[in-house]
C-alpha cells in the first residue's frame, strides 16, 4: 500500500519556482547569500563616505560669511587708520615717537592677552552673534573715546581708548566661524580670500585718512573736537555702529557638525590625550607671527621713513601708503590662486624664501637718498608685503588642518594671539627701525622660517579626522 503525499503551494510560491519568472529574487527565495538584503555593512560605508564628502565640501551661507570677512577688514582698519596720523596726535598731547608707537601697539597686545581670552570664555556661554554685537559696541565706545581725548587733552584718554579697541576687537570670530562652517576641501581658498579682505584695509586705512584730511581742510574744520587727527576715531565709530546692525539683522551662527568617525563612537584614549602643542602648531603660530610683524612694521617704518627722512607731508605719506597697500592686497587676491597649484606645506615654504630673497631690496647704506633708491625701496616693501600676506594665508589654512577636530578652536585662539602679538611688536619696532636693522631683521626672521619649515615639513601633515 503505497501513500503519496502532496503540498499545494500558495500562487505565487509556485510562480516564483517556473524558469524565467521575474520573481525569482521574493524575500526569503532569493539566490543570494544575502537573501535579498544586500549587504547592511556595504551600504552604511558608503553613507558614511558620502557624508564624511559633504561635510568636506560644506560652505557657510553667504551672508553671514561676508559679514565674518567684513569683520576682518573691519579689525585691521581700526588697527591701521592711525598709523598716519598718530605722530602728529602724540605731538598735540606733548608726547614723542615712543608714546606714538606704543598707541598703535597697545590694540594688539591688549587683544591677544586680553581679547582673545576673554573672547572664548564669552563663546562657551554666548552665541557668535551676541559676542559679535557686544564687541561691536565697545569698538564704537573706544573710538569715540580716541576722538574725545583731543578734547580732554589727556594721553591717558588715548590708551585707554585703544586698549579698549584692542580688547573688543573679536579677532577670534573669522578663525573660529569659517572653521565650523566651512569645509575642510574649501577652507584654504576662503581663508585665502579672508586674508586678502583683511589685507585691504591695509590700503584702505591711510586712502581714509587722506581723504578726511583734504575734505577737513577745503572746509577749513579743525577744533578740538574735529580735525585730521579725531577725524579717524569718528569715522570708525560710525562704520562699527553700522556693523553692529547688519550683524543683528543678518548674521547667522553656524552648526556644530561631527565626522561620522566620531559621531557612531567615543573617541579613543589616545585620542582624548592628543597633544595642541605639536610642531607643526609651532612653526604655524611662528609664520603667523612673522607675517603680521612685517605687515606693520612696514607700515611704521613706511610711514617714519617717508615723513621724517623724506620729508613728505601726511597726505603724500597717507597716499602713498594707500598705493602700495592696494598693490598688496590685488597680489593676495590673486595668491589665492596658488592653493590649486601649490600644496599648503610647499606653498608655505616657498613663500618664507621669497620674502627672505625680497628683503634684501631693502638694503640702504647711505645717509642719500635719490629717487632711483627711493623706488627701490618702494618696490622692495611692496614686495616684502605682498609675500609676507602669503605667508600668514597658509599660517591661517594649515592650523585647523593639521590638529583634531575638538582642537580646532583651541589652535585658531594661540594663531590670533600669535597674530596680534606680531603687529604690536611691528608697531613697536617699526618706529625706531633704520634701513640696514629693517632689512636684516626680516632677512634673518624669515631665513629661519624657511629653515625650520623645510627640515620640519613632515610634522604639518593635514590631521586623518579634519573636518
Amino acid at each position: 500500500m503505497s501513500v503519496t503525499c502532496t503540498e499545494t503551494l500558495p500562487t505565487h510560491y509556485r510562480g516564483s519556482l517556473s524558469s524565467g519568472s521575474p520573481r525569482s529574487n521574493i524575500i526569503g527565495l532569493s539566490r543570494s547569500p544575502t537573501f535579498g538584503l544586500g549587504d547592511p555593512f556595504e551600504a552604511e560605508s558608503s553613507d558614511s563616505r558620502a557624508s564624511q564628502v559633504a561635510l568636506e565640501e560644506r560652505m557657510a551661507p553667504l551672508p553671514s560669511l561676508g559679514l565674518v570677512m567684513y569683520s576682518g577688514f573691519l579689525s585691521t582698519l581700526a588697527l591701521d587708520i592711525v598709523v598716519a596720523t598718530v605722530d602728529e596726535y602724540s605731538r598735540k598731547l606733548g608726547a614723542g615717537a615712543l608714546f606714538s608707537g606704543l598707541v598703535i601697539a597697545l590694540t594688539p597686545v591688549l587683544q591677544g592677552l586680553i581679547g582673545v581670552p576673554l573672547n572664548r570664555w564669552m563663546l562657551k556661554s554666548a552665541s557668535m552673534k551676541t559676542v559679535s554685537i557686544l564687541m561691536a559696541a565697545g569698538m564704537v565706545v573706544g573710538h569715540i573715546i580716541y576722538s574725545l581725548a583731543g578734547l580732554m587733552h589727556s594721553k591717558l584718554a588715548v590708551l585707554f581708548a585703544r586698549a579698549l579697541i584692542g580688547i573688543c576687537q573679536f579677532q577670534l570670530f573669522a578663525p573660529i566661524y569659517i572653521a565650523d562652517a566651512v569645509g575642510v576641501k574649501r577652507r584654504t581658498p576662503v581663508l585665502f580670500v579672508y586674508s586678502a579682505v583683511a589685507t585691504s584695509a591695509l590700503a584702505v586705512a591711510p586712502a581714509i585718512c587722506g581723504l578726511l584730511e583734504t575734505f577737513l581742510h577745503e572746509l577749513r574744520v579743525h577744533n578740538l573736537v574735529l580735525d585730521s587727527d579725531t577725524a579717524p576715531g569718528w569715522f570708525m565709530a560710525i562704520v562699527y555702529f553700522l556693523y553692529l546692525l547688519k550683524v543683528v539683522f543678518f548674521f547667522e551662527d553656524p552648526e556644530k557638525v561631527r565626522s561620522p568617525e566620531t559621531s557612531h563612537a567615543t573617541a579613543s584614549p589616545v585620542e582624548e590625550r592628543e597633544s595642541l602643542w605639536t610642531t607643526g602648531i609651532l612653526l604655524c603660530l611662528l609664520a603667523g607671527f612673522a607675517s603680521t610683524m612685517t605687515n606693520i612694521g612696514c607700515m611704521v617704518y613706511f610711514t617714519q621713513l617717508s615723513q621724517h627722512t623724506w620729508h613728505w607731508s601726511v597726505a603724500r605719506s597717507s597716499w602713498a601708503l594707500a598705493g602700495l597697500m592696494a598693490v598688496v592686497c590685488v597680489l593676495s587676491l590673486g595668491s589665492s590662486r596658488l592653493v590649486k597649484l601649490v600644496e599648503d606645506r610647499k606653498g608655505l615654504q616657498l613663500s618664507t624664501l621669497s620674502t627672505a630673497i625680497i628683503s634684501t631690496l631693502a638694503l640702504h647704506f647711505s645717509s642719500s637718498w635719490s629717487a632711483a633708491t627711493m623706488t627701490l625701496t618702494f618696490v622692495g616693501l611692496l614686495l616684502l608685503q605682498a609675500t609676507s600676506c602669503v605667508v600668514k594665508s597658509y599660517a591661517y589654512a594649515l592650523t585647523p588642518k593639521i590638529v583634531a577636530p575638538h582642537l580646532k578652536d583651541r589652535a585658531a585662539s594661540w594663531l590670533l594671539l600669535a597674530l596680534t602679538l606680531g603687529r604690536g611688536v611691528g608697531a613697536q619696532v617699526g618706529v625706531i627701525f633704520t634701513p640696514v636693522s629693517f632689512a636684516f631683521t626680516m632677512l634673518g626672521t624669515y631665513l629661519l622660517l624657511f629653515a625650520l619649515v623645510s627640515v620640519f615639513r613632515s610634522r604639518m601633515k593635514q590631521h586623518a579626522k579634519a573636518v
